[in-house]
């Protein structure tokens, strides 16, 4: 079944963080999701993907915290990207692209 993910519009929090309803509702509260897990949801969805990292050096931890609302991240190269999630791992801020797979062998 391929259920259609579509960009949504992103309204951060506080904090800068967002997830789109349909990527949360796949990674249910989890910290880890194998690559292999992944990778057969984003094709069960007809999606690509590619992660942004915020440059830790415009970053000063003890003044920011958490709050990554200031990061803007720029989507990759190409027509058609939409957040899938903005938040914070455990090496920094990431924001997490999708995109519907083009007919002619896209790859993530």
């Amino acid at each position: 079944m391929n259920n259609k993910i579509t960009a949504l519009p992103v309204e951060r929090d506080q904090y800068g963080y967002w997830t789109h309803p349909e990527y949360e509702k796949f990674c249910d509260g989890r910290e880890h999701i194998s690559t292999d897990e992944f990778n057969d949801w984003m094709k069960a969805n007809g999606l690509t993907w590619k992660i942004v990292y915020r440059d830790e050096g415009d970053f000063d931890p003890n003044v920011d915290g958490y709050d990554i609302s200031s990061w803007q991240p720029e989507s990759p190269d190409g027509d058609g990207w939409f957040v899938g999630s903005i938040h914070d791992i455990e090496d920094g801020a990431v924001c997490v692209w999708l995109r519907a797979v083009e007919s002619k062998g896209a790859q993530s």
